[in-house]
């Protein structure tokens, strides 16, 4: 038996292969594009993969994936193709939220806060699942990587043009990776990945945080007073009252000396009784385990296909 666990999201995909019932080799790929076909690329990574590790069957195939605002679609004609090549004969696709939320809590109530290029929480409780923001770049991804970077890039900006809240560390910054600010905007609308380019500035804006630059230490701030919103908003969407447990896992998880005043902040007057717990896995752990989950606790967060 060969499976494939699948974590798809907009800076890269992450694929583990599972056989014997333990895990195996991973290996990555470029991630979702918005406007893309997301069905598509799915079929495409399979195959691609069972290629470079010269597989001829995939028994399954589980994946877990950013870009379906909680709304994941039917995947059956996936399923077919898979089976006319790889003999595939299961295939789950969940909603990121969910496989952020497998992997880090398992089927324990809670929330969890995933946070890196985007940001989207999961709360599970008496109530049911409760999704919040997850939405995208456009119209929302608040306090996630992107936010922060595009935050610190218009602070760049700013200076350089001569605008209140600018940051001369920032725009130092942003022309040491990115060359004369002027040519910046053409550079990033000609780039096949602005979102991941953007999202990529938040290191820097937590370097210059770090070195005392105020305006960086208040996107920070900010940031973690958006992702203190999500917690109480989940927790009460899930029925969870005043008292959840909350992780927060991605790449903003390790700044959390940066992130803690915002955290507290926010979380003081909503969910006062709130308490942080560590992950017990990562988001492929998550992805690993929705062949064997529940698929009606998640509603239409999660959709599955079968054949025999």
């Amino acid at each position: 038996m060969v499976d494939f666990a699948i974590d798809i999201g907009q800076t890269q995909a992450r694929i583990r292969v599972v056989q014997h019932g333990g895990p195996g080799r991973e290996l990555e790929t470029a991630g979702f594009v918005y406007g893309s076909d997301l069905l598509g690329s799915i079929t495409r990574i399979v195959t691609e993969c069972a290629g470079t590790l010269g597989l001829d069957r995939v028994d399954a195939v589980a994946v877990g994936s950013t870009g379906l605002h909680g709304r994941v679609p039917a995947v059956d004609e996936v399923l077919r193709q898979l089976n006319r090549t790889l003999t595939t004969t299961s295939i789950v696709l969940a909603d990121d939220a969910v496989t952020a939320y497998l992997g880090a809590r398992g089927d324990q109530d809670g929330v969890v806060v995933a946070a890196g290029t985007g940001m989207v929480g999961l709360g599970l409780g008496p109530a049911g699942a409760t999704r919040v923001d997850g939405v995208g770049y456009l119209i929302g991804d608040e306090g996630s990587g992107w936010w922060i970077g595009r935050r610190g890039i218009i602070a760049a900006i700013s200076a350089a043009d001569g605008r209140p809240d600018g940051s001369a560390a920032l725009l130092a910054r942003l022309q040491t990776r990115f060359g004369a600010v002027a040519d910046f905007p053409g550079t990033l609308a000609a780039d096949p990945s602005p979102v991941a380019v953007v999202a990529s500035f938040a290191k820097d804006v937590a370097d210059t945080a770090r070195d005392g630059d105020a305006v960086s230490a208040g996107i920070w701030r900010e940031a973690g007073e958006h992702i203190g919103g999500v917690v109480a908003a989940a927790a009460a969407g899930a029925g969870l009252g005043d008292r959840p447990q909350w992780t927060l896992i991605g790449r903003l998880s390790r700044a959390d000396d940066l992130l803690q005043p915002g955290l507290d902040a926010r979380l003081r007057p909503l969910a006062p009784q709130a308490s942080r717990v560590p992950p017990v896995g990562g988001p492929l752990d998550g992805v690993s385990r929705l062949l064997h989950v529940d698929v009606n606790r998640y509603g239409p967060l999660i959709r599955a296909s079968r054949i025999g």
